[in-house]
């Protein structure tokens, strides 16, 4: 948890400045204070930018946070704050490093089935992301790259391995697995901050639909009935990533895959330079 900076702003309160004459009191006018005795500004940091973002997210919503209400916020201009973010994209990735931290990573070193200690891990990452459903739907198109998330990405490789995943189809599915969590909690990135996933209202109202839908013209939505709505969150959710974990081990990837957009734009560079 981080905690806002406080900073000195131009506005002061006046003082009443007494002195003694000949046993009695007087006031004095205030004299204006001078810049230099006001407490200076902490530094710009991009690890304070990060933090006051982090603060600003969580008390007015990740859709409230601009450049220039987090540069009012830090009591300078928004341009000084692009020496340490590129841009809103960046600033996101990096706030969303910051907050995996808060991922659960004990399982991979812990005892028991390696598949069981891989969804603890994916669910403790989807978990954090509820708590900030515009920052997972930021997150689809801009990942982070930090230190958490390399830690994160690491723990998940290793439990992989641990299972007898080829090389190949684990490197792929690691981002199957991270794009369904990711896509899952971005799914109620509409929602405002306290609301439940689903209201009670909307789960009627789809189950009204289901349960009277005609078995004329929808037979197999007829069919299945209430097992469309049934399970819980938790549960679904554990058995979409067994899925694609299942599904990872029986598919190989295609004989010759396409360059990436890193390999064509290594192959790019490396005719540039004429090697």
């Amino acid at each position: 948890m981080f905690v806002a900076n406080a900073f000195v702003t131009d506005a002061f309160v006046a003082n009443a400045f007494v002195g003694r004459y000949d046993g009695a009191m007087t006031a004095h006018p205030t004299a204006p204070r001078s810049r230099r005795e006001r407490p200076a500004k902490p530094a710009l940091t991009r690890e304070g930018i990060i933090a006051t973002t982090v603060d600003l997210m969580r008390a007015e919503g990740l859709e409230r946070v601009t450049m220039r209400r987090l540069a009012k916020e830090l009591d300078t201009g928004p341009a000084s704050l692009y020496v340490y973010v590129r841009n809103m994209a960046e600033l996101h990735a990096a706030v969303l490093d910051e907050l995996l931290g808060a991922v659960d990573l004990s399982p991979a070193k812990a005892d028991g089935e390696w598949r069981g200690r891989l969804v603890r891990i994916l669910t403790s990452y989807t978990s954090v992301l509820f708590e900030y459903p515009g920052l997972a739907q930021s997150a689809l198109v801009a990942r982070p790259f930090g230190k958490h998330y390399l830690k994160l990405v690491e723990a998940l490789l290793a439990l992989l391995d641990e299972g007898g995943l080829e090389p190949d189809r684990a490197a792929w599915l690691l981002d199957l697995l991270l794009q369904f969590a990711t896509a899952t909690a971005a799914e109620h990135a509409h929602r405002a901050p306290g609301d439940t996933p689903q209201s009670e209202a909307d789960w009627q109202a789809l189950a009204t639909v289901v349960r009277d839908v005609s078995p004329r013209t929808h037979p197999h939505i007829a069919a299945l009935g209430p097992r469309l709505l049934s399970g819980s969150p938790q549960d679904r959710l554990a058995w979409g990533f067994d899925v694609l974990i299942a599904g990872a081990r029986h598919t190989p990837l295609p004989e010759a895959p396409a360059p990436s957009p890193v390999d064509a734009r290594d192959a790019r560079d490396t005719r540039g330079t004429g090697d």
